[in-house]
């Protein structure tokens, strides 16, 4: 997704810089709302906020190869560490090539429809990736999405790699999204605070 920037006010002329911004509702980190995949859903101003902020946990899933997809048994081996209500952020490497490596666009690491299960029947609240989208790019029926967002589970997408350094961390994140009335999703920041 383009962001495009214009200034339409400076201080010098009016006394104030003033910016447009023109964004697409999945630029950069950003929560997907419902009315994303499924057409009746909630839109972004609809979905409560206490789905996107809550105890996380970080999973390092980078052994993954970079393309491949993340299944249900990856996850269980974290099922230890995981607990009900949790939001959980995994870490997959992919985002410590967006900047290396173009072919990253159309080849990241992704969520299986086995993952989806996983999570649904892990009562996860919230899940957030390091890639561009949990589906497999090119995807057919966005099967993922669908599991996720019926079953009243937040995504996040696009986060950083300073998801690195909060690995196998228990933390608190707050991940606001925009209140735009009837949109599929906006961007938002996501920020962790450790939990001593």
């Amino acid at each position: 997704m383009e962001f495009v920037s214009i200034l339409l006010a400076t201080i010098e002329k009016q006394k104030v810089n003033v910016t447009r911004i023109v964004i697409g509702s999945h630029t950069g980190t950003h929560v997907d709302a419902q009315k994303h995949f499924i057409a009746n859903g909630n839109s972004i101003d609809k979905e409560p906020l206490d789905k996107f902020m809550g105890e996380a946990v970080t999973l390092d899933i980078s052994n993954i190869n970079i393309g491949d997809g993340i299944t249900g048994s990856d996850l269980e081996n974290y099922s230890k560490v995981v607990k009900h209500k949790d939001i959980l952020l995994l870490y997959t490497g992919t985002s410590d090539k967006w900047t290396k490596d173009d072919s990253i666009r159309n080849n990241f690491t992704y969520l299986e429809p086995s993952a989806a299960d996983w999570i649904v029947d892990h009562r996860i609240k919230c899940v957030g990736i390091d890639t561009l989208s949990m589906e497999k790019y090119g995807f057919k029926e966005g099967l993922t999405h669908k599991k996720l967002l019926s079953n009243g589970i937040g995504i996040i997408e696009n986060l950083n790699s300073n998801l690195k350094k909060i690995i196998s961390m228990r933390t608190f994140l707050i991940c606001m999204p925009l209140p735009l009335e009837g949109v599929d999703g906006t961007p938002a920041r996501a920020v962790a605070f450790a939990i001593l």
